[in-house]
C-alpha cells in the first residue's frame, strides 16, 4: 500500500463537504463505468484493494488529534476557548511536534482556526400550482463551501490523502472522473467540480520513529480489537445511493451509521485492519456498503 498526498483544485464550490465515505462511493461508480460491475465486485472483495481515504482538508492543514485530557489553568479562559475551538493544525506544526505531541505546549499561532469559508445561498421555492415562486416564505438556504487555506493565484486547494495499491495513473483518473461529473449535492447545477492538480507519494507523514499511537485522517468504524486505548468522537453519516439506482426506482436513502471523525487516535494492535467495510446498510440492496476503513498516521504523545 502506498500513501499519496493529492492536491485537488476546486473549480466550483462544494455543495457537500468532501467526506471520505461519500467520495469513495462516487469513485466506485466511476470504477464501474470504466471497468465494469464484475471488476468492481472483485476490487471490493479484497480488503487490501479497498482505498483508505481521508476527508478533504484545507491545503496545508491536518485535523487536530484527540488526545488524553490534561488539567488546564483557568487564568486565561479566552485562550482555552480558542484552543478548543480550533479543529485544524498546520501540517508543519504536526511534523515539528508529533514525536511528543502536547497541545498545551503549542502557541496559538501553531493552532489555526478553521480556514473554511461557508457561504449561504438563498433559493426560491417553486409554487407547484404553476404560479412561479412562492411570494410568502418562499426562500430556503443551503451552504456552499470554499476552502481558503492554501489559496494561491491558481485558485482554491484541498489536500486529500489516499492509501492504496493501485497505480498513480488510476487514482488520478478515477478522481478526475468524479470531479468532471461533479461531487455531492447540486452537481447537476455546477457545484462540486474539481481536478487533480498534483499527486505525490507521501513520505513525511508516514515516517515517525518510535511512534506509540496513530491518528486517523478518515471517517471510519471503531474496531476495538485493533484500535486499542482509542479516543474518538462520532458523527452520523447519512449516505445515499447514486442517481443510477435512485432513477431506477431504488430508495435513495441508506441507513444512517455512526462513524468516528478525523482526528481519532489509538494505539495500534500488532496485526489486523483498523475499521471495516460496512454492509447491510440499504433496505433493498444488501450489496451496497460504506467504506469505514481508517487511513492513519503515526505519532507519540508527550509524557506526563
Amino acid at each position: 500500500m502506498t500513501l499519496w498526498r493529492v492536491t485537488i483544485a476546486l473549480d466550483s464550490p462544494l455543495g457537500t463537504p468532501l467526506v471520505g465515505p461519500t467520495l469513495f462511493g462516487q469513485i466506485c461508480w466511476a470504477f464501474r463505468d470504466q471497468y465494469g460491475r464484475v471488476q468492481l465486485e472483485r476490487w471490493l472483495a479484497e480488503p487490501d484493494q479497498i482505498w483508505r481515504l481521508s476527508d478533504g482538508f484545507p491545503a496545508g492543514y491536518l485535523p487536530k488529534p484527540l488526545v488524553k485530557p490534561v488539567v488546564l489553568s483557568t487564568k486565561d479562559l479566552d485562550e482555552i476557548k480558542l484552543r478548543k475551538r480550533s479543529p485544524w493544525v498546520l501540517r508543519s506544526t504536526w511534523l515539528n511536534h508529533r514525536d511528543a505531541w502536547s497541545e498545551s505546549g503549542l502557541s496559538l499561532d501553531e493552532l489555526s482556526p478553521a480556514p473554511e469559508n461557508r457561504q449561504r445561498r438563498a433559493h426560491n421555492v417553486v409554487d407547484r400550482r404553476g404560479n412561479g415562486t412562492l411570494g410568502s416564505g418562499g426562500l430556503f438556504f443551503s451552504d456552499e463551501y470554499w476552502w481558503l487555506a492554501g489559496q494561491t493565484e491558481t485558485g482554491h486547494h484541498v489536500d486529500l490523502y489516499v492509501e492504496c495499491a493501485d497505480a498513480e495513473s488510476q487514482v488520478t483518473e478515477l478522481l478526475n472522473t468524479v470531479g468532471e461529473r461533479g461531487y455531492g449535492r447540486d452537481a447537476s447545477t455546477g457545484l462540486g467540480r474539481f481536478r487533480v492538480e498534483r499527486m505525490e507519494q507521501e513520505q513525511e507523514l508516514s515516517n515517525c520513529a518510535n511512534a506509540t499511537r496513530r491518528m486517523s485522517l478518515s471517517r471510519g468504524v471503531l474496531t476495538p480489537k485493533t484500535m486499542l486505548d482509542a479516543l474518538w468522537r462520532v458523527e452520523p453519516h447519512f449516505g445515499r445511493v447514486g442517481p443510477e439506482l435512485s432513477l431506477a426506482g431504488v430508495s435513495p436513502f441508506k441507513r444512517p451509521v455512526l462513524l468516528t471523525r478525523p482526528g481519532a487516535t489509538y494505539r495500534p494492535a500488532a496485526h489486523g485492519l483498523t475499521g471495516r467495510w460496512l454492509t447491510g446498510i440499504h433496505p433493498e440492496r444488501p450489496e451496497i456498503g460504506i467504506n469505514g476503513l481508517h487511513l492513519a498516521i503515526p505519532f507519540s504523545e508527550a509524557e506526563g
